[in-house]
């Protein structure tokens, strides 16, 4: 068998309980001192997500695909945000996961799922260029010297070599400064929502007025491609209100995983309400759409609202923090996941070679070549999202068969899931979730040129069928890392799991 499988020993309690797990939810990062201990090789990095990025990214190109609707849009995709990642609270409430996503699709889909994920993967670096692209644009709206198309690439280029070169030499100060810049976020962000409700001019609630519905309540095609709409807005949106699903990654370091990740997974969802449905309401009902202009960000909204002290300390605290603190931790997030990958074999183990600060140093260079091609070729912050988008939602197709497999493989332990709903109803639930992946999908092909779907989706394919083909003839090792709370529930399951290897 080219695949084999070492089932890794479930670790004692870990020391994150439901506070750490929200804050880690929300965007605070982690030192991965506590990943080591699970076999997670970093040095030092900050390893999390951040609250903030998405919304300081597409609140104003919403606005004008949409208008004063905007904030019901942020609202409606929260709730479909919520419904696609809906499985992920069932799953994380049966079996404990010691590496998140990659840890469910062995344990879960079967070993050649995972491997064709970790080739899938490589795509996610795409990301990168989204997070710089959105600091030039800030910095471009402050600054007018640096507003021009060539000045934003070169800033956003710019922006991008400096967090890969943080990589490489390690990370210890920006892991040291990640809580700082959460918390700065979070205020920053509150202190926009409070201004803006306060200070709120336009008539954000009066479902007749001709602006708050500026091309209706559907989607609305320019060439062939979506261009604006309600719904256009609200699937555009749906891109930040994901994220914290994550969360499932640090299962290895809970206290109590099985407790208390769903509950946080829940509680993520009013957070999200507050603040980005805050946000929005505060940045359509303090600035019309004729002094928006052509920028595509927040910077005329907070002209409006605060003083010069406590304009700049949101841009500083709030959209310059979100984006570069995600930008860095994205770097070692996705150097991670493809590390682990290296290390089990699927990829070469001299990609996943580390330096001496513990950087990987082939990867974190993959990964700046890749996130630097969308910023060089100019593509706008909206292209961006909608190529990360269709990623995401490919990803989607794997998880699918995790999802399914879980009432099979561990039965007992979903029986006795503080969680657990009839079998019927958990699979309706995990098709509505696809089906939401679908639609984002089919949403972000009429959102770009045919050329750009066409090399996006050809390269997924390609890397999916490397990884087929990989699991059929590499030497892969794969330490799984999976566990019910029960050694005989698990035992049960690895022989289901190897049943099925060896029929194929």
């Amino acid at each position: 068998m080219a695949i084999k499988l070492v089932r890794e020993r479930e670790p004692g309690p870990g020391t994150l309980g439901k506070p750490e797990l929200y804050a880690l939810a929300i965007g605070q990062g982690i030192e991965s001192r506590k990943f080591e201990q699970y076999g997670i090789p970093v040095k030092r990095g900050a390893i999390g997500q951040v609250i903030g990025a998405g919304v300081i990214t597409l609140v104003v190109p919403a606005i004008k695909m949409t208008g004063y609707s905007a904030w019901l849009a942020y609202f409606a995709a929260i709730i479909m945000g919520f419904f696609m990642i809906l499985p992920t609270v069932f799953v994380s409430s049966t079996v404990r996961l010691g590496g998140g996503n990659y840890s469910m699709l062995a344990g879960l889909a079967g070993p050649n799922i995972s491997g064709i994920y970790a080739f899938m993967y490589l795509t996610q670096c795409l990301s990168l260029s989204l997070f710089g692209s959105s600091a030039a644009a800030y910095l471009g709206d402050i600054i007018p010297a640096l507003s021009s198309h060539g000045a934003r690439i070169v800033i956003g280029a710019a922006l991008l070599t400096f967090f890969y070169v943080i990589n490489l030499m390690g990370i210890d100060v920006m892991a040291s400064a990640q809580k700082l810049m959460t918390w700065l976020l979070i205020a920053a962000l509150l202190l926009f929502t409070i201004f803006g409700l306060a200070k709120m001019k336009l008539p954000i609630f009066d479902f007749s007025d001709p602006e708050f519905l500026t091309q209706g309540w559907g989607i609305n095609f320019s060439d062939g491609q979506i261009s604006g709409g309600f719904v256009g807005a609200m699937l555009l949106f749906v891109y930040s209100t994901q994220g914290y699903y994550m969360t499932t990654a640090y299962g290895g370091s809970s206290k109590n995983a099985k407790r208390d990740i769903p509950f946080v997974l829940l509680m993520c969802v009013p957070t999200l309400c507050v603040l980005y449905v805050g946000v929005a309401m505060a940045g359509v009902g303090s600035t019309t759409l004729a002094e928006y202009g052509e920028s595509t960000t927040l910077v005329v909204a907070a002209q409006n609202l605060f003083p010069t002290v406590l304009f700049y300390f949101f841009i500083i605290g709030g959209p310059i923090m979100a984006l570069l603190s995600t930008l860095n931790s994205s770097f070692a997030y996705n150097s991670i996941t493809i590390g682990t990958a290296c290390d089990d074999g699927w990829l070469p183990k001299t990609f996943g070679k580390k330096n001496a600060k513990g950087g990987r140093v082939w990867i974190l260079t993959y990964m700046y070549i890749i996130g630097m091609i969308p910023i060089l070729f100019g593509l706008s912050i909206t292209t961006i999202t909608n190529m990360v988008q269709l990623i995401g939602a490919c990803y989607a197709f794997l998880n699918f068969k995790a999802y399914i497999s879980l009432p099979k493989l561990y039965p007992d332990a979903w029986a006795k899931s503080k969680y657990h709903v009839p079998n019927g109803l958990y699979y309706f639930l995990c098709c509505v979730s696809l089906a939401g992946f679908c639609v984002t999908l089919w949403k972000s092909c009429l959102s770009m040129s045919p050329i750009l779907v066409g090399i996006n989706i050809t390269a997924i394919v390609v890397l999916a069928i490397l990884g087929f083909v990989r699991g059929k003839k590499g030497n892969v090792e794969i330490h799984t890392s999976i566990w019910c709370g029960d050694p005989e529930g698990d035992a049960k399951a690895a022989e289901i799991m190897a049943a099925s290897m060896n029929k194929k």
